[in-house]
């Protein structure tokens, strides 16, 4: 089994990138011999969207011949999640929504008719459904009674990631971090992590790319991505 771990915070010890690892975690409690891909970023953001990437998505004609290179970081990116049987996405909340570099991200793997089809009943995706686990920390709270400010992330994030094909998603969240002292948040984490249900897991045994008996270790190294562009890291997540 192979897992694609991103996070997207700017700060090296931020809780979403402490849930992220507790998650990728307890993946491999349940497949030890799963390999990881890091894509980091925060620390090595993508290039937002730029002329000849926006210009060959500009219509039928010119996504059947684009911009020589326009597609190319797009590409490395989808290919790294059609090789992974499990996303872990780290996120805080900024402003009620996703940084902006998580929206880059977004903005290169949603590709019309490459991850999705354009119909008259909406987008449809292409790619094959697997777990994507999504970890959101937020500074104050936006679920349940206590919530006192608005979630456009959670709506946004499903809504993008359903629309290649990606729906079997979880969304774990870590609110109030802005009032937790670092000595809280461990506690605070394992209460977050309670919701996590990794039922799901046991269903990618005997699917493509992922062997009924799970086995090998290591991290696998990500599509290598156009020179000059951010690349993954080929770290084991922690």
């Amino acid at each position: 089994m192979h897992i694609l771990h991103i996070d997207s915070s700017p700060r090296r010890e931020s809780h979403s990138r402490e849930l992220s690892a507790a998650i990728a975690e307890k993946l491999l409690e349940v497949a030890p011999g799963a390999s990881i891909t890091r894509r980091d970023l925060g620390f090595e953001p993508l290039p937002h969207t730029v002329a000849n990437y926006a210009a060959a998505l500009a219509s039928p004609a010119t996504l059947a011949a684009p911009p020589k290179g326009s597609l190319d970081i797009s590409e490395a990116l989808i290919r790294e999640v059609e090789a992974a049987d499990v996303v872990v996405i780290g996120t805080p909340m900024h402003n009620f929504a996703i940084p902006s570099v998580l929206k880059a991200w977004i903005d290169q793997i949603l590709r019309v008719g490459r991850t999705m089809m354009s119909t008259p009943a909406g987008k449809v995706g292409m790619l094959r459904d697997r777990p994507v686990f999504i970890g959101v920390a937020s500074g104050a709270v936006f679920t349940g009674d206590r919530a006192n400010q608005p979630d456009f992330l959670t709506p946004y994030l499903s809504l993008a990631l359903s629309s290649i094909g990606l729906k079997t998603q979880q969304f774990i969240p870590l609110e109030a971090t802005a009032f937790l002292d670092r000595e809280q948040a461990p506690l605070a984490r394992e209460k977050a992590l309670a919701a996590l249900d990794l039922t799901v897991m046991g269903e990618l045994r005997g699917v493509d790319g992922c062997p009924a008996v799970l086995s090998g270790t290591g991290t696998r190294h990500p599509p290598e991505l156009p020179k000059g562009a951010p690349q993954a890291l080929g770290t084991p997540a922690s």
